[in-house]
Formats: structure tokens, sequence, C-alpha cells
């Protein structure tokens, strides 16, 4: 891990007050200055841990933008029961490296820390659980936790060097990669000969981490490595040599990593299945699988498909009776043939199983078909996990290409081919890979050939949040052009499928829709893709969230047809057939200033001023930073300010801590907040921030007025024992005369140390700072950081230096 600096963040604590006469709520006076202004969508980029075992509670963080404090909070699934709501706590935070233009200039989100609980019951299924949260602004899409079935252990964050974890196998470790640059190492003992497999979950809980493990032994020694690829996270099979203690690092490969940088890590000697084939079976029937993994005590098992199973089914397969992890059957109703010389003739319908074993190899199948009698042929291989590029082509009896088709690289799309024979007669496919030099046992396909479905329709959503703002007036307004009041429709979109030779219209409907919210845009138009329906809340609407419904109804063969709506999940995951829409309360306010491109010193604290529209709302606000932020803060902050009832404008300080790069332009954003009372007498708090470069404080970065440095770069850390550095302060002219306090700040996990602060007088510029080590003090290494700030009325200058404590070895000057 990297030292986490913790200036900015620590001087959050407290608030500064203007001169100030506090009300409990603010209330809405709708006079001429009023104006419509939309509303601050929450968002939400982690829970941490990102899942738990079967028949335990969990207590979780949950990453969140704008939720003011806490959030309605839902875990969807059986077998969980989480609490109604998430509450702000403490957030977890390490500033980490300097980050150096032109990456400081990217942007990036501040999620806080929201606490919350789910109890997962014992006989709970294994997978993934969507959740998700709402504010009075709306409501935050859904994303995953995983329900498993092995031993949990969740990292305890700490700040600098990695220090080794040790754990006791078969584990599922909850860790996080933060911040940039931060290495996580877990170590746990094995026997001469015993086989692990380490497998990361990061993808499929939404983290952004591309993981990557080390195995080594006690010596330090490499026994495997493996690293996360466009297909997913990484998944280290190594065998110990030795016996003794094992150790796995993970980081991100591009040395990355932030507050959602999550992860989940298993670690086992025990069987673990990488694929199958084949890649699925028939619905109502058990078959029999070919095994590849590790540690498997037997390379077959056999699988059983329920009748009503859905298309991926999860089965665990148990070789000589020892369960290893879940795998992905692809289910069908169709006759199941596997390619071999003697199986490879079938009659349509027909799923057929085959791979291509070796590289240039081509799996050939025979069938007979009647003239003009359409086939449909859909080959699923990338979507299942398979490595395989198709290729697949029809030919006739005399050897002649009727029909081909072949995917890209890189697809992960089913390959498609209608095939209509041109007379009755015998015909022949052929499978490939794309590529000559690929092949192997892992090149597997399912391939379906049969006749065009029956006409038929789908219906998805990409978003299973929809947030709609609520209208301030009711009815049509005096001018269209200027429709205050009135606030653009939510939009939901659509994706419609067509299957088979359906091409009509659809009319759809929306059931569980909140009282005084309208739908309109109903009707989908023949052989139209993609549709939007539009919400709209009127002014008597409740603010809140509840689950809609969305089914659509078409005639096909004259009969009407209705399908649900569901979520766009990913393969294997539970089906979602539910929106979450929420009515949103506008924010009545906003705040504003004049474009200021200022040249401010490192090390202090910059007042930006600015004024604020009310727009009819009477109440005090808050202000602080945003949670999201169009460019890296790099260490810039803010305390929490309240402007009265009576002020429209304020004065907010930002501070510029001392490390920031000279030359560097900062630019960061405020966030306005108030509680508004509703005429229903429920409260809610809204917000408003900008990132529009008036409203932004601009910065230009110069050198600091104060710097501080140690007289040596590291102390011996020696238990029982005391040490004392030189610290030497230089002061800019213009504050020669402010005495200056250094203190030694130490990472919270460091303990048995302790240092007394040392002023300096005016004029003096070097003084002794001692360090005194208890019995048990510790862990070493740990990174320090002297820290010298101004004691005087005026505006604070602050400057800091890094030193180490570490073994009395390894100390140097």
């Amino acid at each position: 891990m990297t030292i986490a600096r913790g200036f900015s963040r620590e001087l959050e604590g407290a608030r500064w007050f203007l001169p100030l006469r506090l009300g409990a709520l603010g209330a809405l006076a709708f006079g001429s200055s009023f104006h419509p202004a939309s509303a601050e969508e929450p968002s939400v980029s982690y829970i941490f841990p990102a899942g738990g075992q079967r028949g335990t509670t969990v207590n979780f963080r949950v990453g969140g933008h704008y939720l003011h404090g806490q959030a309605g909070f839902e875990m969807l699934g059986a077998g969980v029961t989480a609490l109604p709501r998430v509450r702000e706590t403490n957030t977890i935070w390490f500033e980490g490296p300097v980050i150096p233009l032109p990456a400081s200039q990217a942007s990036e989100n501040y999620p806080r820390d929201h606490a919350g609980s789910v109890s997962i019951a014992k006989d709970a299924p294994e997978g993934t659980r969507y959740w998700r949260v709402w504010t009075s602004q709306g409501a935050a899409p859904a994303m995953r936790f995983l329900v498993g079935d092995l031993p949990e252990v969740t990292e305890v964050e700490l700040d600098g060097e990695p220090i080794p974890v040790a754990v006791k196998t078969p584990v599922t470790i909850n860790g996080r990669i933060f911040p940039r640059e931060d290495v996580d190492v877990w170590t746990f003992p094995a026997r001469a000969g015993q086989e692990f497999t380490c497998t990361v979950a990061a993808h499929s809980v939404g983290s952004p981490l591309q993981a990557r493990l080390v195995a080594t032994d006690a010596d330090g020694r490499q026994l495997g490595e493996a690293t996360a690829t466009q297909r997913g996270d990484p998944r280290l099979h190594f065998k110990a040599a030795s016996d003794g203690v094992c150790s796995v690092r993970i980081h991100d490969v591009g040395f990355a990593g932030l507050q959602h940088f999550v992860y989940r890590l298993t670690i086992t000697s025990g069987p673990v299945v990488n694929s199958i084939f084949p890649l699925g079976a028939r619905r109502g029937q058990a078959a029999q699988f070919e095994l590849a993994g590790h540690a498997l005590p037997a390379r077959t098992a056999q699988m059983g498909v329920p009748a009503d199973a859905a298309r991926s089914f999860a089965a665990t397969p148990a070789p000589a009776g020892r369960p290893a992890n879940a795998v992905l059957l692809e289910v069908d109703d169709a006759p199941e043939y596997t390619h071999s010389p003697a199986t490879a003739t079938f009659t349509p319908p027909a799923m057929l199983n085959g791979r291509i074993a070796a590289p240039g190899g081509m799996n050939g199948w025979t069938f007979n078909a009647k003239k003009g009698e359409a086939l449909d042929l859909t080959l699923a291989a990338p979507r299942l996990g398979s490595p395989l590029t198709p290729v697949l082509a029809v030919f006739d009896a005399q050897g002649r290409q009727l029909a081909r088709a072949e995917s890209a690289a890189g697809d992960t799309g089913d390959l498609a081919l209608s095939f209509k024979p041109p007379a009755d007669g015998e015909f022949g496919l052929r499978v490939s890979d794309r590529f000559a030099s690929r092949g192997g046992p892992e090149f597997a396909y399912r391939l379906r050939v049969g006749p065009p479905p029956a006409p038929d329709f789908q219906i998805a959503f990409t978003n299973d949040a929809l947030n709609v703002v609520r209208d301030l007036v009711d009815g049509p307004t005096p001018d269209p052009k200027n429709p205050r009041g009135k606030n653009k429709p939510g939009q939901l979109k659509l994706h419609i499928a067509s299957i088979g030779s359906f091409a009509g219209e659809i009319e759809l409907s929306v059931e569980g829709l909140p009282d005084h919210v309208t739908v309109t845009n109903t009707r989908v138009a023949a052989k139209k893709p993609v549709h939007d329906l539009a919400f709209n809340a009127g002014p008597q609407a409740t603010i809140g969230a509840r689950p809609i419904t969305v089914r659509g109804t078409a005639t096909i063969n004259g009969q009407n047809i209705t399908r649900t709506a569901t979520f766009a999940a990913r393969r294997g995951e539970p089906a979602l057939d539910t929106v979450l829409l929420a009515v949103a309360l506008p924010t009545p306010f906003k705040h504003y200033g004049e474009y200021l491109f200022a040249l401010g010193p490192r090390g202090t604290v910059f007042n930006r001023h600015y004024q604020l529209d009310r727009g009819g709302f009477t109440g005090p606000i808050t202000v602080r930073f945003a949670d999201r932020q169009g460019r890296h803060l790099q260490g810039a902050a803010g305390r929490e300010l309240v402007v009265p009832p009576e002020a429209d404008r304020f004065v907010y300080p930002v501070t510029l801590p001392p490390w920031m790069e000279i030359g560097r332009t900062s630019r960061s954003q405020l966030m306005t907040s108030g509680v508004v009372k509703d005429h229903d007498g429920t409260e809610h708090v809204v917000s408003y921030s900008s990132n529009e470069q008036p409203d932004q404080v601009i910065v230009v970065i110069s050198g600091g007025l104060l710097t501080v440095e140690a007289g040596r770069h590291s102390i011996p850390a020696a238990a029982g024992q005391s040490v004392e550095i030189s610290v030497r302060v230089q002061r800019d002219p213009s504050i020669s005369d402010a005495p200056v306090r250094v203190e030694a700040v130490l990472p919270a996990h460091v303990t048995g140390v302790t240092s007394h602060p040392v002023v300096l007088a005016a004029g003096q510029g070097e003084a002794m700072l001692k360090f005194t080590l208890g019995a048990q003090a510790g862990p070493f290494p740990a990174a320090a950081v002297l820290r010298a700030t101004t004691v005087a009325p005026a505006a604070p200058h602050f400057a800091e230096a890094r030193i180490e404590l570490v073994p009395p070895a390894a100390t140097r000057e």
C-alpha cells in the first residue's frame, strides 16, 4: 500500500459557520425570483464487502454520491434480508500518491461511505443479488452482491506498505485495491505438492479492477501468476513445492486503485472446475460431462437439468462425490448430439455439441432436409466462455458451399445463419475456428439447427432505475416556450427483439405507477427495435421510489400475446423484471460565481466568493465539496459551511495541500444542499452542483510560503527506545514572524508510538522532535508525516515532509 497523506480529509471534520440564525427547515416562497431546477440524482460505485457467506450477517459500506447522510436500500433475491436504509459513516480515505499532469486532469468521483447490513439465510442460493439505493432526488441503478458458501475474511485496510495477512484456506477474501499503487498480500500454510486455486471476482461485481495475482513460496520464489483479460477476471492455479507458508499478492495490472476497486478472492485446495464439455444439456434430463480443472478426483460427473430450468442453469458437479464449484449449463429442449465419427449425423431440430480439439481442426455434420423448408442455425461459443471464434458453413452433397457465416475476433454474440435447402437431399455442416493456428479441448460450441421459431417478441431494459422530476405547476403553462415549473419527462429506453417472423405493433402498459404519475408514448411501431416510454410526475405526486412493471401486448396469429420487460442481465444472473421509479424533488436554489482564474500558494487556504439564487427557498443552505468532480482534486478539500437563511452570498475556503504540483491548475466544484418541507409535511434534502467554469474554484498552484524538512529520512523503530530527530522550517518573509507548530502524524494502524508537537517561535528555524516507542510498538516499517502549521490568527500555512519508521538495521540518513 502507498502512504495515505490524510491531510485534506482530516480538515473536513469541523464546520465553519458564517454568522447565522438557523431555522430547522426551509420553506418555498414562489415569488418572482423562482426558477425551476433539476434534481441531483444519486449514484453508487461500490458495496464493500461485495459479498457474504450463507448463514451470516454482513455489515457493509456503500460508496455513494449525493446520498445526503442516508438513503433507502434494498437487496433483491431469495434468502437475503437487508436493513431498509444505509446511513453515512466515517469514510475510509487514503490520499495515495501524487497524480502528475496530465493524468490529474481527469474527472474523479469521491463517494462517501454509508453503513448497512444484510442477513443471509443458511439455505440461500449461491450467486448474484441485486441491490440499489434511492433518495428524494432519484434512484441509482442496481449493483451486484455475491452470496458464497466458504468462510469469509474482510480486509482491514491500512495506510502504508503492504503487511501480509494470514488466512486459513479454503476462504473467500473481501479486499480493495485502494489507494492507487496498493498491493494486498495474503498468506496461508501449504504442504509440499498441495494444489491451490485462486479465483478473483471483480468484474462480476462491477469493479474496474484489472487484477494480477502472483503466488510465491516462503523464500519469495514465484509459483505462478495470472492476469485479468478481456474475457474476465483471473484464476491462478499453482502447486506448493515444499512445506511452509505461501503468499498471494493482488494488485491492479496498471497499478490503479480507488475506493471502488473492490474484489473477492477465493483460495482453495479443493476441486475446481474450469470448463465442461458439452457446454449444456436438455431440459428434464441428466447428462455426463467431461471436466477440466484442478484437484479433481475424477474427470467426469453427471449433472441433471430440471424440466423448468432457465436458459442458463447453475449446476454443481461432484466428481467422485466431492462437490466442486458451480458451472453454468446452456439449456434447450431440442435433442442433444455430441460430435464423434459415429454421431455426426442428426435430424433437425437438434442441438449439436462439438469442439475444435486441435489447431486447424474441423467438425463435420450431416443431415437431411427438404426443399424450401427453412432452417435457422445458431452457434454459441464465446457467450458460453469458449475461446472459439467460429466459422459455420453449409454444403450440399457434392461439396459446394451454399451458405457461410463467421465471427470477428472479439465478438461475444452468437453466430446466426439462415438456410433454405434448394432441393431435397443430404447436406453438410462444417464448424471451425477462424484462425487455423487455434484449437484445443476448450474450443467448444453448441449449434442449434431447427426451423425458424414461432413469431414472438422480447422486451428488455438496460437501466433498472428511472428518475422522474416532479412538476411544480399543474396543467398547461402560459408560455409553452418558457414552461416554468414543467420538467422534462423521464425516459425509459426499451429494446424490442423480434423473434421469428414477428413484425407487428406492441402496446405497452405499466403496472404499479404512483398516483399523479402518467405515462405516454405507449405504442411501439412495427419493426421498431428501440422505444422510449415517457413518464411525467404532477405537482401532487408523492416523493419516493417504488417498483413498476412494464408489459407489452401484441396480436400474433389472431391472439393477444403479452410479454414482461426484463433487465438485460449477464448470463447466469437472476432475472429482474421491475424498474425502480423514483419521483424526484427538484432543487429550487443554485449557487453561482464570476469567472475567476487565480494564483494561489500551496499549503494554505484559498477563499472563493459566491452568490445564491434561492429560487424561493428560505432555509439555511449547506455548502461543501461536490461528491462528483470534473477533475481529480489532488488533495484539495473544503470544510462544511452553513449559509444562514437571510444570506444570499458566501465565501468558501478551500484548503490547498502543501504537496500539490506547482503550475497545476486546480479545478474543484461545490455542492449546496438544503432541507425542503413538501406539501404533505415530509422533509427532503435536495442539492445542486455545477461544473460550469464560472462556478468552479480555479487556482493555479504556486510555491508554498512554508517548508519543513527532517534531519534524516528514517528513524530506527526499536521497541522500548526513544529517538530524536531535528526538524527545520523555512518561512517566506511575509510570514517570518509566525510561530510554527510541528507534529508527527502516524498511520492509524501504528500503535505504541508517541510524539509530542514542538512549537518554533518567530525567528526560530530548528527544533528537536522526540519519538518514544513502547514495548509493543508497530507494525513497521511505517511512514509518518511531519506536519508544520503556522500558529497565527490569520490564514494558516502548512508544510509536510515524510519520514519512515523502520527496523534499526534499515535506517538511512
